[in-house]
């Protein structure tokens, strides 16, 4: 039987959530809170497997209870449950503490899925979220083969800079320019200047 607190401040989703899955023989809901000093006390007096946290809450939020949770060394599994999609979001959380993942639009059987797993090994990443992950290291480690000349060449672009005057700038030749840009792309995997500039200023390599 997997213990669970559910925190939400949207009282009608945190119903609807309860009843979900009181209907599922292998849980049980031991509680629920409408923000995170909601939460902490909870954990102070009950024995919780798994924490169901939404991120936006009153008076202290998701990512302030996560902090909290782990330095008070308070041995409970958090899946975070929220609107909120984008990889940098998530990547954060994760960061924060988290043990998993899951947008709130999510089916039941993922969501029990989620659970299960994050109760039997301690983190649950949906097949979506561990591509996304996977891709962003990828593109991580194409960044890391960038050569500090390149960089100058990727930010002078952006700064709309031509060829000829890159050149011009790093005293070198328009053929050089030429084949550190061709090269940079192959490294990233991009068609185009505009392409690269999109990417470089979206990985903190340039700043516009």
């Amino acid at each position: 039987m997997i213990r669970i607190a559910i925190a939400d401040d949207h009282t009608v989703f945190r119903e609807g959530l309860v009843s979900l899955l009181s209907e599922d023989n292998n849980v049980s809901i031991v509680a629920q809170a409408k923000n995170g000093k909601e939460v902490l006390e909870i954990l102070e007096n009950e024995s919780i497997d798994v924490l169901i946290l939404d991120i936006e809450m009153p008076e202290m939020d998701g990512f302030d209870t996560i902090r909290e949770i782990r330095q008070l060394d308070i041995e409970v599994r958090v899946l975070v449950l929220t609107m909120h999609s984008s990889l940098q979001f998530i990547k954060n959380i994760l960061k924060a503490g988290a043990h998993g993942y899951l947008p709130k639009d999510v089916g039941k059987t993922t969501l029990l899925n989620a659970l299960d797993t994050i109760h039997r090994t301690g983190q649950f990443h949906s097949p979506e979220t561990a591509k996304m992950i996977m891709d962003d290291l990828r593109e991580d480690t194409h960044t890391t083969a960038i050569s500090p000349r390149e960089k100058e060449v990727i930010q002078l672009i952006a700064d709309g800079y031509t060829t000829q005057e890159i050149a011009e700038k790093l005293y070198l030749s328009r053929h050089t320019i030429e084949s550190h840009r061709k090269n940079i792309l192959l490294k990233l995997g991009l068609k185009n200047s505009a392409g690269l500039v999109k990417y470089a200023i979206r990985k903190g390599i340039v700043y516009c």
